[in-house]
């Protein structure tokens, strides 16, 4: 991760200091390297004194048909709610690319999605308001992408507004794309209607925009190559061999309990929690022997289990708690969240018999049964924060309401029960800052685990759960005649292989036949419809029209919960499934240089990289997953074929999880498992050491350390030698499915290294290689500021007369000191 403030020196920006940061929903940015790293993605700051009201929910596009865009053809809920804007909205693809080519203007990029609280706000403030759409119409060319169905395009631009914005990003995204590479010049987050608390408003930025675009034409340019070449550096750096083993699975999980929160339970700073699902499977499943760890893992469950940021009365996680204490939360509800949790606390149930876990397991199910899941079986995508403007409404209540509630049930004698263990007697704790009218009200948590509350009560905790239970369902009966949230029903099959795998993992542990089958019927849903004329997976559904080729997410997340299911079930033919999508994700996406996955496909011209990422945020990444389901396939099915591709995705994706294990806790899970299990492999796939005399090259650099100051570069000289009978290709070894010699700076940003290539010799009249002994002169250059522990890496593949081995990287052995002008 960069995390740096590039704006201010250069052409536009946008704040004072060119990287102020706009209240926004949180991104899940990835910590830098070596630096302790945040347990999830930093929500902004909501300044009350100059954050508007959001505007009301309504169904996408109800009721304002004044004006009409080319987002009316679209399925996606969130683009249909700008379908009526008076902007000229276009999706994202290749008309809007190719009239902002045409008109020789800059594309404005809006990413969002449905659920997403300040992107109603910045459409009510800005996208329909004539006079705003008025200059969007005239200057830009304005595309509107969900990245619920574009997590490509979204990663792409959320790391440059990432790195733009001093390691802050979040939804509304607002990026400005040079047309013709796509490369973005400006990225920023929420932006007000006009200049406020010093934040630059949304007209004034329009307008400073097109002023440099008109202007300032090649230093426009230069500005998205810089921050193009950043996003680059930072979503597909070679991943370049490197020793991992069971060091860093120690050093992740040090790093979680160095984080964790011994008051409130949780892993990490800042006022804000986050569930963060994939830290806690990596503590269960490669900690609980340890008891510190199993111990911080239990408080943690317990407090999210009781506080506000659960549904206490109608199950399910919402997105995050707004305080350290779980109380308070982002009213959200995404299918992601608690898909993965209800693995969690199936997993944590199975191994501690607590029966709390258990019943959080079938509020969560019970919550998907009843209101996400569509008529066909897949489960919908998200539920809303907010009604009639107001964030939760439907869910907080006041005493009296709670009183009128159990009275009309009959449960008149349950009231002093209820207003004590739902925390009313402390007094309420939720206002909306916006709404102040509305009085202080409550948002209900459970004060503590029903086994303590009963002890402390002296009465048998089947009996209290017995009486809470009665207590939720007249609540909740209360609760659904009011408005409800949004529900955004498009079915994404990656979200909806969490879920599967959530399903099939509680109805396993739980003994519920009917959530098994409630996984079987979604994951049949998705591998009969969400499916292309070759047999791939699509990303998303909605209304019949299925969209977008499926991402390496899809794939890995499908497989999870496949597997899942045959865990469940013992059928045979969720194995087979999974074991086609493996295939299938293998020929799609695998990294044939290197080893581990892409993220996309390779022939996806609307992007301007090829993102490869071990990163685990909100929702797991790709590459992490697949290495657990590989472990997972080859232990059901004895097959080594699966062994071999997971231990060359570690040895791809090793560089990262030396760097920065915590990032990476899927991955970690994985390696984990791997070396338990099969030391020898882990062992073949990232040796230790550079191949030493015995082997067919070695390399000797001429120096073991050197020093790298701003515009004096330094040099340094590698000598290859290579044994008789054996070559190595050039750096262009002139067929492409050969790998040729390339050396990098790996583990830092900042510095580059450029060599003067040799050319090599003819072999068998079109190869360029090199025999015996040559000598490659480095220089190595400082290109801005210098973050983690900068190594060169180097890239060879050796070949006889007979057949080409795999290609071989490694580390050199040369210190690499930046130093003061």
């Amino acid at each position: 991760m960069i995390k740096r403030c590039i704006a201010a020196a250069i052409v536009i920006t946008v704040g004072s200091a060119g990287c102020e940061q706009a209240p926004a929903e949180s991104a899940a940015a990835p910590p830098p390297a070596e630096r302790m790293p945040d347990t999830a993605p930093k929500p902004t700051t909501r300044s009350d004194s100059t954050m508007p009201a959001s505007p009301p929910h309504t169904d996408p596009g109800a009721g304002r048909t004044e004006h009409t865009n080319r987002l009316v053809n679209e399925t996606s809920p969130y683009l249909l709610q700008h379908a009526h804007n008076p902007v000229d909205w276009y999706p994202w693809g290749p008309e809007a690319f190719e009239a902002a080519r045409a008109q020789d203007k800059l594309i404005f990029l809006s990413i969002g999605y449905s659920t997403c609280y300040w992107c109603h706000v910045m459409e009510r403030e800005s996208f329909e308001d004539e006079q705003t759409a008025a200059l969007m119409n005239k200057d830009f060319i304005s595309i509107k992408v969900d990245r619920e169905e574009r997590p490509d395009v979204d990663d792409i631009y959320m790391a440059a507004t990432v790195i733009y914005n001093q390691g802050q990003g979040g939804w509304p995204m607002s990026v400005f794309l040079e047309p013709r590479t796509l490369k973005p010049i400006v990225a920023g987050t929420y932006f007000p209607p006009e200049d406020r608390g010093g934040r630059v408003g949304f007209r004034t930025l329009l307008q400073r925009v097109a002023a440099a675009w008109k202007d300032q034409r090649q230093a426009v340019l230069g500005q998205a190559d810089q921050v193009a070449e950043l996003v680059v550096q930072q979503l597909s750096q070679p991943s370049w061999s490197r020793p991992i083993g069971e060091a860093q699975v120690a050093r992740a999980l040090d790093t979680l309990m160095s984080m964790y929160d011994t008051a409130d339970g949780g892993f990490g700073q800042g006022t804000n929690k986050f569930p963060m699902p994939s830290y806690l499977e990596l503590l269960i499943g490669a900690g609980w022997d340890r008891e510190d760890v199993r111990a911080a893992v239990v408080h943690t469950l317990d407090r999210m289990g009781t506080g506000g940021m659960y549904d206490q009365v109608g199950g399910g996680f919402h997105r995050y708690s707004t305080d350290r204490q779980w109380l308070v939360p982002h009213f959200e509800k995404m299918l992601y969240d608690n898909g993965q949790l209800a693995s969690v606390y199936a997993d944590a149930y199975e191994r501690s018999g607590d029966a709390y876990y258990a019943q959080i397991v079938r509020e969560i199910l019970d919550y998907v049964l009843r209101e996400m899941t569509g008529a066909g079986g897949a489960f919908y995508s998200a539920q809303d924060a907010e009604v009639n403007a107001r964030e939760g409404e439907n869910y907080i209540w006041t005493a009296d309401q709670v009183r009128e509630a159990l009275a009309a049930a009959g449960l008149e004698t349950d009231l002093d029960l209820a207003l004590d263990v739902y925390g009313f007697n402390a007094g309420a704790n939720f206002q909306d800052p916006h709404h102040p009218e509305d009085g202080r009200k409550n948002v209900v948590f459970l004060r503590d685990t029903p086994a303590r509350l009963a002890a402390e009560k002296g009465i048998d905790v089947d009996e209290l759960e017995r009486r809470i239970a009665q207590i939720n369902a007249a609540l909740l009966a209360v609760r659904d005649t009011r408005d409800q949230p949004g529900t955004d029903d498009k079915v994404l099959a990656g979200w909806n292989g969490l879920m599967i795998a959530g399903m099939a993992d509680g109805g396993r542990v739980l003994e519920r036949a009917d959530y098994v089958d409630a996984a079987a019927r979604a994951a049949d849903f998705v591998l009969e419809t969400l499916r292309d004329d070759g047999g791939g997976l699509r990303r998303s559904y909605r209304q019949g029209q299925t969209k977008v080729s499926g991402f390496l997410e899809d794939y890995a997340l499908m497989i999870r919960g496949l597997i899942a299911l045959r865990k469940a079930t013992g059928e045979a033919r969720w194995l087979e499934s999974a074991e086609t999508l493996a295939a299938q994700a293998k020929d799609r996406f695998w990294d044939t240089r290197f080893g581990g996955y892409f993220e996309t496909m390779p022939d996806q011209s609307d992007l301007f990289v090829r993102t490869k990422t071990t990163y685990d945020g909100a929702v797991p990444c790709g590459n992490g997953v697949m290495l657990n389901n590989l472990l997972d396939l080859h232990d059901l099915t004895s097959n080594d074929r699966y062994l071999e591709t997971a231990t060359a995705s570690l040895k791809g994706l090793s560089s990262a999880l030396a760097e920065n294990p915590v990032s990476a806790a899927q991955s970690v899970l994985a390696l984990h498992r791997l070396a338990e299990t099969h030391p020898q492999h882990l062992a073949a796939a990232v040796p230790a050491t550079m191949p030493d005399g015995a082997q067919p090259v070695t390399i000797t650099p001429s120096a073991e350390s050197v020093t790298v100051v701003p515009g004096i570069p330094a040099t340094i000289e590698l000598v290859i030698t290579i044994a008789d009978g054996y070559h190595i290709n050039a750096h262009e070894p002139g067929l492409a499915n050969l790998i040729g010699l390339d050396v990098q700076v790996v583990g830092a940003q900042g510095l580059t290294a450029t060599a003067a290539w040799p050319a090599g010799e003819l072999y068998q009249g079109e190869i360029r290689v090199h025999k015996g002994t040559v000598s490659v002169p480095l220089r190595i250059e400082q290109t801005g500021s210098v973050s983690g522990e900068p190594q060169l890496g180097i890239v060879y593949q050796v070949c006889t007369d007979k057949v080409c081995l795999m290609p071989t990287t490694a580390v050199l052995p040369v210190q690499i000191a930046a130093g003061a002008p």
